[in-house]
Parts: structure tokens; C-alpha cells; sequence
């Protein structure tokens, strides 16, 4: 019985440190210049993707994820996932409410890539390789792209008017796992699989924007000053309870102003812009390590008497899963009312 034991021991081990030499996680860079046209409720941009092949594997084509283009027709999956929940309102929207990405042009050491969709989904990609990405080795494919953002009924990326939720919003590589490829047509439900890395992202849009965004302001002071005065007049309404329930938007400014945010170690980058947003920020900080993050609130007239106490509860959430769960390791939470 020790013998079978041993034996046993020794396999399980032996399995163990085989998986551990197997386990490998790709990683992405990902930079984009984005100008937001607020009148046209679109995006025109220009990517570069920075993907690192950490498999043993060589790859010939790279599989990409187009999501906005599941709001751009009643035949993806997203639209024919809401029918049969029941949910009809896509289904029966109008053309200009819905959205789509397209001015696609792939291209890696300037030769253009082919590529097509992946089995009829018109949100996931094949881009094809001139030459094999081998084990080890770094490729930078780079495209422009063009978003028409749909109505922000239907699901997460979306606007009401000229307020803004932009996720989900650029072309971006699927996992590329021990299990191999992993495309995954957009829905609203669940949460997304995606490979980490940096975001280095620059969006242009009118000066009177309030935007909250993954990663930090890079040479942001100008910006900062301006959410630091947004954030004395929201108090001031706090303090007088002089509180409003326009809703309407002011017009937008003639001027406009790049904001450039980073981030190194996450999967993903989002941003929600208003030109109604009331703001404000505290800081909270962690037990262990005592390093202190900064937390923002961005709200609208809507339900201020709620959003008004938001610092207290993005604190509480922030410190209770860092000493629960594991450290909260960026320099910025910021919670946003979105539609």
C-alpha cells in the first residue's frame, strides 16, 4: 500500500510540474488615438496591437474580436440572443440606432494582412500572417477603424444623447490558450475573456467633456484642475441641496482637448464621457501595503440624492475587497452613472 501510495505521489507531482511547464499567457499592448464626433455619435481611430506569442506554438493568423458589430444587424448573436430572451427592442430598431465598426485595414510591418470574418459572425475576425509568429516572438499589426456607436438601450457600449459609454469599442485579439483559440461572439450577459497587457489610449473630444476611464492621466494637469473645480461645485450643491433634475445637455465646445490615459496589467479599456457629469473624489487607503488610491464619482441630475454619498461606498468596496479578496493594485477607482 506505501508503494501505490508512493508511486501515486510521485505522478500526481510529476503532473503537477508538467502543467506548470505548459501554462503560458499571451500578452497584448494596445495603443489607439480616438476622436469622439459627438454629432455623428461616432468614433474614428487608429490602433496598434502589440501581440507577444508566449506559446510553444506557431501561429499563422491571429483571431479578433470586432464587437461593436453586433449591434449592426438582427442576424448576431447578441440580437438573436435578446429575441429569445424576450427582448425586442434592437430587434425592431431603426437603422440609425444601430451600430457597427468598419474602415478596417490590417497591416504589419507595412504589408497590408488579409483577413475575414470567422464563421459568419461579423463580430469576430481571422486575420491572416504573411509569416509565422514563432514561439517567443513579437508581431505590431496596426489598423484605422471607424465606431458608429448605437443607442445605449440595447447593451453596454451605447449613448443616450451625447452621454457616452464606450466599451468594448476596438478591435481586439481573442485568447490564445493551452485549449487554443477562444472567439467568442459578443452578448450581454457574462463577462469577457481577454488577454492582459498595457493600454496607452488618446481620445480627443470637445473641452466641456467629463470623462472617467481606465488608467491613469498621462500630463494631465490641466484636466485634473478642471474636475478639481467640478468637484467644489458638486459639493456646493451637496452642502446647499439645491439639487437640479435637468437633464438636458449644453452645447458642446467649439475648442477640444486630448486626454491621454495608461495603464499596464489589465484586459481591457473603457471610458464614459458627459458633459453633465457632477464629480467627486476621495481617497481610501489600502490596509497591507498602506498605499493610498484615489476614488472618483461621475454622476448626472439623475438620482443625485443617491450618487451624492458615492465616495463612502466606492471606499468601503475598495478597502473591504483588498482585505478580503486580494490588493487593489491601480491608482484609481472611479464609479460612473451610466444609462
Amino acid at each position: 500500500m506505501r508503494r501505490i501510495l508512493f508511486i501515486v505521489s510521485i505522478l500526481f507531482i510529476f503532473k503537477i510540474n508538467y502543467s506548470q511547464k505548459k501554462y503560458f499567457q499571451q500578452k497584448v499592448n494596445t495603443s489607439i488615438e480616438v476622436s469622439l464626433n459627438d454629432n455623428k455619435h461616432e468614433l474614428n481611430a487608429f490602433e496598434k496591437i502589440e501581440y507577444i506569442n508566449n506559446s510553444n506554438t506557431k501561429l499563422d493568423s491571429i483571431v479578433i474580436h470586432l464587437w461593436p458589430n453586433a449591434y449592426k444587424n438582427i442576424n448576431t448573436s447578441l440580437a438573436k440572443h435578446d429575441l429569445e430572451n424576450g427582448e425586442t427592442d434592437f430587434r425592431f430598431s431603426d437603422i440609425n440606432n444601430k451600430g457597427f465598426i468598419d474602415s478596417l485595414d490590417f497591416s504589419a510591418e507595412n504589408e497590408k494582412l488579409k483577413w475575414s470574418y470567422f464563421n459568419k459572425h461579423i463580430d469576430i475576425a481571422v486575420i491572416e500572417l504573411n509569416k509565422s509568429l514563432l514561439p517567443g516572438d513579437t508581431i505590431i499589426i496596426s489598423t484605422p477603424f471607424r465606431v458608429k456607436i448605437p443607442l445605449g438601450i440595447y447593451s453596454r457600449l451605447g449613448h443616450i444623447g451625447q452621454s457616452y459609454q464606450i466599451t468594448q469599442w476596438f478591435p481586439k485579439p481573442a485568447v490564445f490558450d493551452k485549449n487554443g483559440w477562444h472567439p467568442i461572439p459578443y452578448l450581454s450577459q457574462g463577462e469577457f475573456y481577454s488577454e492582459f497587457g498595457s493600454y496607452d489610449i488618446k481620445i480627443t473630444l470637445p473641452e466641456n467633456y467629463v470623462i472617467g476611464a481606465t488608467g491613469d492621466l498621462i500630463n494631465g494637469e490641466k484636466e485634473l484642475e478642471f474636475l478639481n473645480e467640478k468637484v467644489k461645485k458638486t459639493n456646493k450643491l451637496i452642502t446647499s441641496k439645491e439639487y437640479s433634475s435637468d437633464l438636458s445637455f449644453p452645447s458642446s465646445s467649439s475648442k477640444t482637448k486630448t486626454l491621454h490615459f495608461h495603464q499596464e496589467n489589465v484586459h481591457d479599456f473603457a471610458w464614459f464621457a458627459d458633459k453633465r457629469y457632477h464629480v467627486l473624489k476621495g481617497e481610501i487607503e489600502i490596509t497591507n501595503s498602506k498605499r493610498k488610491v484615489d476614488t472618483w464619482a461621475m454622476f448626472t441630475n439623475n438620482e443625485f440624492d443617491l450618487w451624492k454619498d458615492a465616495i463612502s461606498h466606492i471606499n468601503d468596496a475598495t478597502y473591504n475587497y483588498s482585505l478580503w479578496v486580494g490588493e487593489y493594485p491601480y491608482n484609481h477607482v472611479t464609479a460612473v452613472d451610466g444609462s
